[in-house]
């Protein structure tokens, strides 16, 4: 194992680094939790088949799990070890976990929500160490063989999506530096001045930015698809904040988005309009596994057919199209006023804390945003006043959400919507688009970010191009609005004429 220390800088950014030749699995630590753990070490020996990699990587969790689930939230930030899988990387997992609170270098609360895991998180007041301003991390390459092993298995594949994984490469390069310098506010803050009586969105948001850019900087790619949940293709991209977007290049060029615009809304139209169409019949067929299919379609299509919801339809299919929905719905929610200080702030439930929390907002387009996943998205039991409003206007629409949601008898049937949006977004991206983009030009780069289509500023007009042709294609002519973005900060980096 080789053992290389940065220089302290102007920035109070210390990050240490352990490379092995013969491995590339990294995980990342607050340097301060390593010194702890080396310090408890010299003092409490601990037990006989300890081994360092495996401490570093299950103490690694705390930042690594919040960070690849950017949008959960976590409860007084307790981060949920569910022991199968801790099991899988080392049967002593428990000796390691409880050796870590005997000294102190973790705090853990029992949960038994759905079904009993353990949560872990620092425990700052034990470590007790002076404060600083700026997070400090450090980089460790794992060298047990059968950890790693372990960790390739569950975590990256080639298998997945080769078309897509395979630009994961060393062209991929996150300018580690400038971004330090630039968004150095974003990973500072007093963590020993911080309680934690409450889940501070300081620390989850620094937390979460630092093990993005460490990641991307060490090009410690993950790749995972899960068919039998959203079937998205998670990796660094879509793990990544987008402040980070002007900072990654593809051999030194620059990189292009273009987005669907209303996404979400978007494959809802999609799926109404197409219920007779043997791909979206299949994902049905798919996610509604068990469930009564045939007369949930028939009380789908004979209310999508009717005069009625036609009429209804129409100016919100149009909004949704035109790339315009948050627009189109904020006349209905007259109540929604901003504060004193411009800012709109409104309590939405978390059902990963069991309490609602305010969220703010800079204006009222981002807060419908939200708003309208919760209408889509949440359980019927106790609807929110703004999906009675929303239905008072689209009765029918409701009508078929309302199908959608309660189709299964299973108690959380009402998640089987959105991973239905998801699954015809994920077929339509990944399994048609992109596959097609990729087998008509094998040299061009190409990346997802769920709803998003990604390449080289050089490549970016030929990939539109084909992203539009081919939706307009395969989904009969139900195209959505697209927002293209040049992953840059000025006109001054623009890399190609």
């Amino acid at each position: 194992m080789k053992y290389n220390q940065s220089k302290n800088t102007k920035y109070k950014t210390n990050v240490t680094s352990f490379y092995h030749e013969g491995f590339n699995w990294k995980v990342v630590v607050p340097t301060i939790i390593y010194n702890y753990l080396m310090e408890k070490i010299e003092e409490q020996p601990p037990f006989k088949e300890f081994k360092m990699d495996n401490a570093l990587y299950f103490l690694s969790l705390v930042i690594s799990i919040p960070a690849y689930k950017k949008d959960k939230v976590y409860q007084n930030g307790f981060i949920p070890m569910y022991s199968r899988r801790l099991k899988k990387k080392d049967s002593n997992y428990s000796k390691y976990f409880d050796y870590f609170e005997q000294i102190e270098i973790l705090e853990s609360k029992n949960h038994s929500k759905g079904r009993f895991c353990t949560g872990y998180r620092y425990n700052w007041e034990s470590i007790d160490l002076e404060g600083v301003e700026c997070l400090d991390f450090s980089i460790f390459e794992m060298t047990d063989k059968f950890l790693v092993k372990n960790l390739l298995k569950e975590s990256v594949s080639n298998d997945n999506c080769p078309h897509l994984s395979k630009w994961f490469d060393d062209g991929l390069f996150l300018d580690f530096d400038r971004l330090n310098y630039d968004l150095q506010s974003e990973f500072c803050y007093n963590k020993y001045s911080l309680s934690y009586t409450r889940l501070n969105p300081v620390i989850a948001k620094a937390y979460k930015y630092w093990h993005s850019a460490l990641m991307l900087k060490e090009q410690c790619f993950r790749i995972s698809r899960k068919p039998e949940s959203d079937n998205r293709l998670h990796t660094n991209l879509t793990n990544m904040p987008s402040k980070f977007r002007p900072y990654l290049t593809y051999y030194g060029e620059n990189i292009q988005s273009l987005d669907i615009k209303n996404s979400q809304p978007y494959f809802m139209v999609l799926v109404l309009e197409s219920l007779n169409n043997s791909k979206i019949l299949e994902i049905i067929n798919r996610v509604y596994i068990n469930s009564n299919i045939g007369t949930m379609l028939q009380k789908l299509q004979e209310t999508t057919s009717s005069k009625a919801f036609q009429e209804e339809f129409k100016s919100l299919k149009k909004a949704v199209l035109g790339g315009k929905f948050y627009e189109f719905l904020i006349p209905l929610f007259t109540d929604i006023k901003p504060y004193y200080d411009g800012m709109f702030r409104k309590k939405f439930y978390d059902s990963n804390t069991g309490v609602a929390e305010i969220f703010e907002f800079p204006n009222k387009r981002d807060l419908i945003k939200k708003l309208t996943l919760q209408i889509l998205y949440t359980p019927l039991k106790r609807p929110s006043k703004e999906y009675l409003i929303f239905k008072q206007h689209f009765p029918m629409l409701c009508e078929c959400i309302e199908v959608f949601k309660t189709t299964s008898n299973n108690k959380d049937s009402f998640k089987l919507f959105p991973r239905l949006l998801q699954q015809v977004e994920s077929d339509y991206v990944i399994d048609t688009i992109t596959k097609q983009i990729a087998e008509t030009n094998p040299d061009m780069p190409l990346w997802t970010i769920h709803d998003s289509f990604c390449t080289t500023q050089s490549w970016f007009p030929v990939l539109e191009c084909m992203v539009q042709d081919l939706f307009l294609s395969y989904s009969a002519g139900v195209l959505p609005n697209f927002k293209a973005e040049l992953w840059c900060n000025s006109d001054e980096c623009l890399k190609v004429a």
